[in-house]
């Protein structure tokens, strides 16, 4: 945590934020001074996280791809707090599969959910702020797959490359209302959905081989990233992403099935 009060009298609402990056980002957020919404698909989650946090923090359950759903997390953020002045959209999936084996059904899950939910909560969150005339700004969770392609990640590579270049778009539409849109691209970083694919051996080696810094990161660090991005020191950063990767971008992405079938024929 930390004992800067950037944020003081800045309202945010947080997609995800039940738990990962998403939960450590609201935190972050709260104790630089900000009131939070934590918005997320599961209702306990969302509650939990809000207790966690205190009474700067408040929960709405809704799904990030249903317009209605978001249009009223907005509502609700306003009726609590008084505005809206932060949007980070954290909520996400992942699933691994060649591209050969996917179904349809599930390629178009991971692009709703982490796409579309993207450009809905976008739509929610930046109407509410031009409505207010105050400006604001939104963060874009995207990946460093944006950038690094992945065997078995097709479809998370491409929604991800799809949230990097719909914040480009949004940056260039919203400027004129003074909204800033900003991305974040988290490398390895150590959450549940993470620490799942990093229990398979070998794993966690072949990813850390392929990092600078030998390790993962933590959601405590992503979150110091997004609190820099939306606070003023960010001011004149708008229309790009910032990959908090520990240097990952500059290495090959591991090879994991090539990984896993040399090492089931042996």
């Amino acid at each position: 945590m930390s004992d800067i009060q950037r944020l003081l009298g800045r309202v945010a609402l947080v997609t995800g934020g039940g738990s990962g990056m998403g939960l450590a980002t609201a935190q972050r957020l709260a104790s630089e001074g900000a009131k939070v919404l934590i918005v997320d698909q599961h209702a306990t989650a969302a509650h939990e996280a809000a207790e966690s946090i205190g009474s700067s923090a408040a929960a709405f359950s809704a799904d990030v791809t249903s317009e209605p759903d978001m249009d009223a997390a907005v509502a609700y953020a306003v009726s609590c707090f008084g505005r809206l002045d932060i949007g980070i959209n954290a909520a996400g999936i992942g699933a691994s599969a060649l591209l050969l084996e996917q179904s349809l059904e599930q390629f178009r899950r991971l692009q709703d959910v982490n796409l579309a939910g993207v450009f809905v909560s976008v739509k929610a969150e930046a109407r509410q702020m031009i409505a207010q005339s105050g400006g604001g700004v939104i963060v874009n969770f995207a990946s460093t797959n944006a950038l690094q392609p992945a065997e078995g990640l097709g479809a998370y590579c491409a929604a991800k490359a799809g949230v990097a270049m719909l914040t480009q778009v949004a940056a260039m539409e919203l400027a004129p209302h003074g909204i800033r849109v900003v991305g974040v691209g988290p490398g390895l970083t150590s959450t549940p959905m993470v620490d799942r694919v990093l229990s398979v051996p070998g794993a966690r080696e072949a990813f850390t081989e392929n990092i600078l810094l030998r390790r993962a990161g933590r959601p405590e660090e992503l979150a110091a990233s997004v609190a820099f991005l939306v606070s003023d020191d960010a001011s004149y950063i708008t229309g790009t992403t910032l990959y908090v990767d520990g240097g990952a971008l500059t290495q090959r992405y591991p090879e994991l099935h090539r990984r896993r079938s040399a090492t089931k024929s042996n």
